[in-house]
C-alpha cells in the first residue's frame, strides 16, 4: 500500500452528472474528490486546504474557467489544472498555454482512462513542484543557518577574552536555534572525579561558577566530558539530571546541549525551550557551533596563558634589571605605565597595545648583560656611553628565540632610534622606526627627565613636557609628542605619572 495521501482533486462543471461522473471516476482511483458547480464554491473549496489537482470546466457561470485558474493558482501555488471544453479550437488551447494550464481535453472526445491519465500525471506535477520548493526552502534555510553559524564563529574568533566571547556564543545558540533559553558552561577538572564550574554564559548562568560536580552528575558535564551532542524532550526525566546546572527557566519542551571538547576546553552550550522541540537539524547545527566555539576559546585560553606568561616573565626580568639598574628604580614599569597612557589615547587595539605595554617593560633588559661597575659608574665617559649603548641590541639578542615575543624585540632594538635618524642601533629615521618603539622612546625619555639619577638633574613636569616639544621632529615623532603632552596634561598628573 501507498504511503502517499490520497489526493486532493477539486472537480468544476455546471453540469452536476458530468462533475458527479468524474469525481466518481477520480475515487475509483483512489484520490479524494471535491465536487463544485460554480467559481466561488470552487474558490471555497481551496481556501480549506491544498489542492493537488483541477479539473475546470472552461466555460462556468460568470466566470471563464482560466479566470478561474488564476484564482485558485493564488490559493494553491503548485496546483495543476485541467480543463475541460466542449468548444474546442486552436485559440482556446493556446489561451489555456498562457494560463498555465497542465493538460486541455474536449469533453465530447475525451475518454475517461485518458482523463485520469491526465489528472495522475497533473498530480505527480504537483507534488514534485511542492517538493522542490520544499527543497529550495529547506536549502535557504540551512544557508541561512550556515550563514548565522560563519557570521557567529567569526564573532566569536575576534573576541580575545572569554568574558566577552562566551556571552557571545549564548546569544548565537539561541538566536539560530531559535530557543527560548540559552547558557553555557566550561568545566575544569578539580581531582579525579571531580569538575568545578569555572565560567558560564547565558540565561540564568551568574550564580554558576564554582559549584561542584561529580562525575555522571549533570547532563552538561555528560555532553562536554563525553564529546557528545545530547537532545530531550524533557531533560528532567533523564536521571543525570542536576537542576542547578541543567535547568534553564522557559515552559516550553525541548532540551539540548552541544559539547565545547577541544585541547583543555570541556564544556557544553545548551538550548531549551522552543516550540515542537528539537529536531535532528537543531542538534546538528548547535554541533557545528559549538565546534567553532570550542576552537575560539581554545585559542582564547592560549592568550591568557600567554599574557600570563609575559605578565610573570616580565616583571621576573624587571625585577632583576632593577637590582643591577640601581639608579633608575621603577623605571621600567612607569615608562610602561607611561606607553599604556599614550596607546590608549592614540585608539590602538587590545593587541597592539598589549605589545606597547611589554615592549615597555623590557626595552632596558639588555642592561642586565652589561657590567654592573658600568651601570653604577658616571654614564658620561666615552667607554661608558658605547658599553650602555649595546642594551638594545642585547636585549633583542635575550628575548629573540622566545617566539612569543616576537611583538616586543622591535621595540627592545629601536627605541633609541631618533626621529631625524642619528639614534642607535641602526639609524632608523621617521616612520622606519615601529611605532611601539616611538612611544616607547618618548616615555622613556620623560621618565629619565623627571627623576633623579646622578647622571641628570631632575626637571618637573612641565620642564620635561618643553623639553620634549623643543626635540618634536628632531629626536621625536611630532604627532607621538603631540598626542603625549595633550594626554599628559590632561590625564597623567593626577594619575600620578
Amino acid at each position: 500500500m501507498s504511503s502517499k495521501p490520497r489526493a486532493r482533486v477539486l472537480v468544476v462543471d455546471d453540469d452536476p452528472t458530468f462533475a458527479d461522473l468524474v469525481a466518481e471516476l477520480l475515487q475509483e482511483q483512489g484520490h479524494e474528490p471535491l465536487v463544485a458547480h460554480d467559481p466561488e464554491r470552487a474558490v471555497e473549496l481551496a481556501r480549506k486546504g491544498s489542492l493537488d489537482a483541477a479539473v475546470v470546466d472552461l466555460m462556468l457561470p460568470g466566470s471563464s474557467g482560466l479566470d478561474l485558474a488564476d484564482r485558485l493558482r493564488v490559493l494553491s501555488p503548485d496546483l495543476e489544472i485541467v480543463i475541460l471544453t466542449g468548444h474546442g479550437g486552436l485559440d482556446s488551447a493556446v489561451a489555456g498555454l498562457h494560463h498555465g494550464i497542465f493538460d486541455y481535453l474536449q469533453k465530447g472526445a475525451v475518454h475517461l482512462d485518458e482523463l485520469a491519465r491526465s489528472v495522475r500525471l497533473a498530480i505527480e506535477r504537483s507534488r514534485l513542484s511542492r517538493e522542490n520548493r520544499r527543497l529550495w526552502a529547506q536549502m535557504r534555510e540551512a544557508n541561512r543557518l550556515m550563514s548565522g553559524v560563519q557570521e557567529a564563529s567569526a564573532r566569536m574568533a575576534s573576541e580575545a577574552h572569554l568574558d566577552r566571547l562566551l556571552p557571545v556564543l549564548a546569544t548565537a545558540a539561541k538566536q539560530l536555534c531559535g530557543s527560548n533559553a540559552s547558557r553555557v558552561l566550561l568545566f575544569q577538572r578539580a581531582a579525579p572525579d571531580i569538575w568545578v564550574v569555572a565560567q558560564s554564559a547565558g540565561d540564568g548562568a551568574g550564580a554558576l561558577p564554582g559549584v561542584r560536580l561529580r562525575r555522571g552528575e549533570g547532563l552538561a558535564l555528560a555532553a562536554g566530558e563525553a564529546n557528545e551532542t545530547i537532545r530531550l524532550a524533557q531533560a528532567q526525566a533523564d536521571l543525570r539530571f542536576i537542576a542547578r546546572c541543567d535547568e534553564l527557566s522557559t515552559e516550553a519542551e525541548g532540551w539540548l546541549a552541544a559539547p565545547l571538547h577541544h585541547g583543555s576546553v570541556v564544556g557544553a552550550v545548551i538550548v531549551a525551550g522552543r516550540l515542537h522541540g528539537f529536531g535532528e537539524d537543531h542538534a546538528s547545527l548547535l554541533t557545528i557551533l559549538a565546534r567553532q566555539a570550542a576552537l575560539a576559546i581554545e585559542n582564547s585560553l592560549q592568550q591568557d596563558r600567554a599574557v600570563n606568561f609575559f605578565t610573570h616573565t616580565s616583571d621576573l626580568l624587571v625585577d632583576v634589571l632593577e637590582r643591577l639598574d640601581i639608579h633608575y628604580p621603577g623605571h621600567s614599569r612607569r615608562v610602561a605605565a607611561l606607553s599604556d597612557m599614550l596607546s590608549r589615547r592614540m585608539g590602538l587595539s587590545d593587541a597592539e597595545r598589549r605589545g606597547i605595554h611589554f615592549g615597555a617593560l623590557l626595552h632596558d633588559i639588555g642592561k642586565v648583560r652589561i657590567d654592573q661597575a658600568v651601570l653604577a659608574a658616571d654614564h658620561s665617559s666615552p667607554e661608558a656611553r658605547v658599553e650602555l649603548q649595546r642594551h638594545p641590541v642585547l636585549g633583542l639578542e635575550m628575548l629573540r628565540s622566545i617566539t612569543l615575543w616576537e611583538d616586543v624585540l622591535p621595540i627592545v632594538h629601536c627605541h633609541h632610534e631618533r626621529w631625524d635618524g642619528s639614534g642607535y642601533p641602526t639609524g632608523l629615521a621617521g616612520e622606519e622606526i615601529p611605532l611601539g618603539a616611538r612611544i616607547v622612546a618618548l616615555a622613556d625619555a620623560f621618565d629619565a627627565m623627571t627623576r633623579s639619577t646622578p647622571h641628570s638633574r631632575q626637571r618637573s613636569s612641565d620642564e620635561a613636557l618643553a623639553e620634549i616639544n623643543a626635540c618634536t621632529g628632531s629626536q621625536f615623532d611630532p604627532r607621538v609628542a603631540r598626542l603625549f603632552a595633550a594626554e599628559y596634561r590632561e590625564h597623567g598628573a593626577a594619575a600620578g605619572l
